[in-house]
């Protein structure tokens, strides 16, 4: 009936709090049948920060813009601070295209790749077809569609390398070539020469040297079915980087220095990276930027914490204590104080 109080069920307002951020609160409504304001409730009665406006800044667009060719875009969700489907929408309408998880080649496409393969440039390639430029140069090889764009040789060179697995020119110069990477010149003029190897022979020694790389920098799926081998790296490297060192990508620099003029510590910044907290904070110094320390909680204001965190939202702590609400809950949690009985606070404390 029109103008009736939309009445959730436990359940649903579960899904709201445990989802709120990760979905829009416009999803949420077509899903429960309810409207915006509903559901928008139910997180302010629970101390849940609201969504801020949906306009995007011409900052913001420039950044998904870089961004979008380089990541896949649930991580563009994390580096930018808003959802999935914020990022989706907004690439649909301006045209960008995302990087999104495997598919597989259609016939269309792989006519498509046979048709212009050689004649247009790469990086239009992977935009009309909505892939990364790896892939469509894996694809290329497979198929058999002849030398490669950037180089005219049917091989992999050490620049292509070095994108591929994100390690420096220098280390596949130097380290692996010692290690017994099998390198080829390949002359190009009479002063101008190139060094490249087979794909056959750079996995072979990826598999052999599996702690000089970081396989979270080599793009899921590249090839058609992943090895046993490589399932399991991916693994381990999640737990721990191999590599004592990586090359800091332009991109990278970017996203640090955007992140943390959007208010996010060095950690919460390594965290969205893949990187340590000091790495994060020696880059944005080699930009200019001053060391910060981390704020300490002083003992009065852990014991407020304590005192309070049952009967006060995370967000009026924050304010009494001149925190961030999102510190609040970091520091509830790792105090054991989870807010329980928070979430039954009457809805009409909420607002004053």
């Amino acid at each position: 009936m029109r103008g009736k109080k939309f009445e959730f069920t436990d359940e649903q307002i579960e899904y709201i709090l445990t989802n709120w951020g990760k979905e829009s609160p416009h999803s949420m409504k077509k899903k429960f049948g309810c409207s915006w304001e509903a559901v928008t409730k139910i997180a302010k009665n629970h101390g849940l920060d609201l969504p801020t406006s949906n306009e995007w800044t011409k900052e913001e667009i420039e950044t998904l813009k870089f961004l979008a060719p380089k990541y896949h875009y649930a991580k563009i969700a994390k580096i930018m601070g808003k959802t999935q489907h914020a990022i989706y929408v907004k690439s649909r309408r301006l045209g960008i295209t995302l990087i999104q998880s495997r598919r597989k080649w259609t016939k269309e496409e792989e006519r498509f790749m046979i048709d212009f393969w050689g004649k247009l440039p790469i990086e239009e390639l992977a935009q009309k077809l909505q892939r990364t430029i790896f892939s469509l140069k894996v694809k290329a090889v497979r198929m058999g569609l002849g030398p490669m764009i950037r180089n005219n040789y049917d091989v992999i060179t050490v620049s292509d390398i070095a994108d591929l697995v994100g390690v420096s020119r220098d280390r596949i110069m130097s380290s692996w070539v010692a290690l017994g990477l099998k390198l080829e010149p390949k002359k190009l003029t009479e002063k101008w020469s190139i060094y490249t190897m087979s794909w056959e022979d750079l996995w072979k020694f990826l598999e052999n040297n599996q702690n000089e790389w970081d396989s979270r920098n080599l793009e899921e799926n590249i090839f058609d079915e992943e090895t046993e081998w490589l399932k399991e790296k991916r693994q381990r490297d999640k737990i721990e980087n191999p590599l004592w060192y990586r090359r800091w990508e332009d991109w990278e620099i970017e996203s640090v220095e955007y992140l943390f003029n959007k208010g996010k510590t060095y950690q919460e910044i390594g965290d969205l990276m893949d990187r340590s907290a000091d790495a994060v904070a020696t880059t944005l110094r080699n930009l200019g930027y001053s060391y910060c320390l981390p704020q300490f909680w002083r003992d009065d204001e852990l014991a407020y914490l304590k005192d309070n965190y049952a009967n006060m939202t995370y967000r009026e702590i924050g304010e009494k204590l001149g925190r961030s609400a999102s510190a609040v809950e970091a520091k509830a949690e790792a105090l054991g104080c989870q807010k329980k009985l928070a979430r039954k606070k009457e809805s009409k404390n909420f607002g004053q």
